[in-house]
């Protein structure tokens, strides 16, 4: 075995290459040298170091001095001591780790990356440094998906694309459009391995377009750095990424209830009328999000005080919602207009990004949609102090969190020179160094806290900073729908567990784009979403449920209700993605990428690992064919049992749910903001089927709000493991922590009635049909349950 894939190797060696051409190469193997944490190779004209962070996490860095080092913005992880063992013959110089083997080809410096059952993965090759640009191509075998690049409104697998790695704004956007507001450097394989590229810099990737058998990486400047992650699988992977970039705290409860924003509230009187005529209607409410009129108008961006005369007392307000269980977010934007009041300070202070032609002057975009302005200079210590003052003054006076806009950003200019770098070098990075700088202050004025940040922009790692960004302004259309199942579940598999959308969609003119079918279809998808915001031009229609026809309201109310009942559950998603890394939103072929079945699917999604969501996305449809992941699943409300592929029935007020069989859902509720979940009473709902094999679900629970409850230990973790067959369940509740050890627990079987029930402690339960009542006091309990 190993005879033949040393051939492979060398059979490969010589390769079409879709970026890098023949000179700038590396050429000439000269020596190796290992010294227990890194392998260099020394070649005629430059490097190639290898450090192993961990047996699955490999860092490739290309060199042409020994000393060159990358300026990483996204990684935080440090390389460990890793037990491996150098190899060095005649052939091959590497490293190998009980998960990975690396090689080197001593004849062409190509770099080889296989895994312990002796497979060739991947394989590093063509290198090639041409004044500042630089490339690498890493060899597929033609056939295998690849996922990731951040926000793409086109299909999951990004094969056959060219991916420009640059982030960017594009205004009234459907599927179809290639690139977005969030670039990631990073993709998984169907063949269970990771690459991501520690490069900021504007770049591009060629996914197997001009070769089959080639994706190829090609930057404008910079060093190629890039870590190869294993893990034999998506989970595994997702965990060594995230351990890599950093893993999202846990999000202040609020935020996983429904968050009113249009473009937008202008004053007191109009955002008090729609909380209290949202809360009347019994619609569940927790947060209101302000766009640009808190502080007048656009041509006064850069203003970050309310304006008096439509919000005359703002913590009178803000507190006044708050007692309604209400939170504001309000918007910031880094471009400062000339007419804004902080504008002559900026300048004065040197804050706005300076031009290349005369850098004791900022650079004007004179063309600017809001009005001719300057652009901060987010990585100047002094400006990121300068826009915390505004921030903290306003946290104070009550604002819960904040919407940052445009900071791609949307306007830009090769001639910019910030405070780090060009605007090839640092553009990328622009809006994850102000997600960076909010998340350090709230850390240090407000410890206490929680934090919500929701960026348009950003890029690898910005999960760390607590962020929960959306998707840019997206076409009001089936088109535009159909474009956010791809965009939510690619950001999840790169690490950013809360990417979400302006529900309803956010552009499009004239009342004949007020439609209810599309309305009712995107609030039944967002329900089931990590951020669930309605967002629109308010000028065009008022994106509220309430501004809606009494059918539409009611239809839609109905989601957002059921997403609060789902509470208990969507939480624990939130646990899981803060210490795993796992995606609340993922493909359907997250835990099983060797279905080709499922290696495209654009029009459905798992969310958690026990239910699975096809939302309906085109326009009159009301049925739907939906792909099962392996296993038995069962109808949500209907049911009945599915596996393989179903056309099942999908009327406008009906959103395609299933079950895992054998999983536990926990509820709660009903609730009208997410204070009221206390974790007390549960309702476990037991999708039967006809499984037979066990199969665990979990329930966490803290208050909701405090940054530090897991390192406390202050949180409840139970697990529900079910099993048996025909007439005959078992359930065990088996707590892993428990901080409040009474529950009361209502356990509902779905789809059937109890016969009889028997607890293997004493227990005070009642039997009403499918439903099981009884207490709870915290210790392992085993339920036997017979069934009708």
């Amino acid at each position: 075995m190993a005879n033949r894939l040393f051939a492979i190797i060398f059979l490969t060696a010589i390769s079409f290459s879709a970026f890098a051409q023949n000179e700038g190469r590396l050429k000439d193997f000269k020596t190796s040298t290992y010294n227990g944490q890194s392998l260099v190779i020394t070649a005629d004209n430059g490097y190639i170091q290898i450090t192993p962070f961990s047996s699955t996490i490999i860092k490739i860095t290309y060199k042409q001095r020994v000393r060159d080092e990358v300026k990483s913005y996204s990684t935080i992880a440090v390389a460990g001591q890793v037990k491996a063992t150098y190899i060095n013959n005649a052939h091959f110089a590497g490293i190998q780790t009980s998960a990975l083997k690396i090689l080197v080809d001593k004849r062409d410096l190509s770099v080889s990356f296989i895994d312990n059952k002796n497979e060739l993965l991947s394989k590093a090759e063509g290198y090639e440094k041409t004044g500042d640009s630089s490339a690498i191509n890493f060899r597929s075998d033609g056939k295998e998906a690849f996922y990731g690049g951040g926000s793409k409104a086109i299909e999951i697998n990004k094969r056959g694309q060219i991916l420009q790695n640059y982030n960017q704004a594009h205004w009234d956007y459907k599927y179809g459009q290639t690139d977005l507001n969030i670039a990631i450097p990073f993709f998984i394989s169907s063949r269970k391995y990771g690459i991501y590229v520690d490069n900021a810099a504007k770049s591009r990737f060629d996914v197997c377009k001009t070769d089959e058998k080639i994706l190829g990486y090609k930057a404008t400047t910079g060093l190629v750095s890039f870590f190869f992650i294993g893990g034999g699988s998506v989970d595994n992977i997702l965990a060594n990424y995230t351990h890599l970039t950093g893993r999202q705290p846990l999000p202040p409860r609020w935020a996983l209830g429904y968050i009113s924003s249009r473009y937008g509230y202008k004053s007191e009187r109009e955002i008090n009328d729609v909380v209290n005529k949202t809360q009347q209607a019994g619609i569940p409410l927790d947060a209101v999000v302000f766009d640009l009129y808190w502080y007048k108008a656009d041509t006064l961006m850069g203003n970050h005080n309310w304006y008096r005369d439509s919000f005359p007392d703002p913590h009178r307000m803000l507190t006044n919602l708050l007692n309604k269980h209400v939170k504001v977010v309000t918007i910031s934007e880094t471009f400062i207009t000339k007419r804004s009041e902080n504008y002559k300070a900026a300048v004065a202070q040197h804050l706005l990004t300076p031009d290349y032609f005369d850098r004791s002057k900022p650079h004007i975009f004179k063309d600017f949609w809001a009005s001719p302005a300057g652009l901060l200079d987010v990585f100047n210590p002094k400006a990121q102090q300068f826009y915390w003052n505004f921030y903290k003054a306003r946290i104070k006076e009550g604002t819960a969190g904040w919407w940052f806009d445009l900071g791609e950003p949307e306007s830009t200019s090769d001639s910019l020179r910030f405070y780090a770098g060009t605007d090839d070098q640092v553009h990328n990075v622009y809006a994850l160094v102000w997600s960076k700088f909010a998340f350090d202050g709230y850390r240090k004025d407000f410890p206490e806290s929680r934090i919500l940040l929701l960026p348009r922009s950003g890029y690898a790692g910005m999960q760390r900073y607590s962020t929960f960004p959306w998707s840019g302004d997206i076409d009001r259309s089936f088109d535009g729908l159909k474009a956010q199942i791809p965009i939510v579940t690619t950001m999840g598999l790169d690490g950013v567990g809360y990417m979400h959308f302006d529900a309803g969609g956010f552009t499009g003119a004239g009342e004949s784009r007020k439609d209810p079918e599309l309305y009712s279809r995107w609030l039944e998808f967002a329900a089931f979403c990590p951020v669930m915001r309605t967002h629109a031009d308010a000028t065009v229609y008022s994106p509220e449920p309430i501004f809606w026809d009494d059918v539409t309201r009611e239809r839609v109310t109905k989601y957002i209700k059921l997403r609060y009942a789902l509470l208990p559950y969507n939480y624990t998603l939130a646990y899981k993605n803060t210490t795993t890394g796992r995606p609340l939103a993922m493909p359907v072929n997250y835990f099983d990428t060797d279905n080709k079945k499922l290696a495209n699917v654009n029009d459905e999604y798992l969310w958690g690992d026990a239910i699975l969501v096809a939302p309906v996305i085109v326009k009159g449809q009301t049925t739907k064919k939906v792909l099962f992941p392996k296993g038995e699943w069962i109808g949500f409300n209907d049911h009945i049992s599915y596996s393989g592929s179903a056309e099942v029935n999908a009327p406008i007020d009906s959103l395609p749910l299933f079950v895992k069989a054998g999983s536990i859902i926990p509820m709660s509720g009903p609730y009208t903001n997410t204070t009221q979940y206390s974790g007390k009473v549960l309702t476990l709902k037991y999708y039967i089927g006809n499984n037979s094999q066990p199969v665990s679900s979990q329930w966490f629970y803290d208050d909701g709000k405090d940054p530090n409850s897991l390192k406390k230990m202050r949180y409840d973790l139970v697990t529900f493991t079910t099993s048996g067959k025909g007439d005959i369940r078992h359930i065990s509740i088996v707590p892993q922590h428990l901080v409040g050890k009474q529950k009361k627990f209502k356990l509902q079987l779905e789809g059937k009635n109890v016969a009889s029930v028997k607890f293997s402690n004493q227990t005070k339960y009642t039997i009403s049909g499918n439903e099981i009542d009884f207490d709870w006091n915290g210790t392992p309990l085993q339920i036997d349950i017979k069934t009708l």
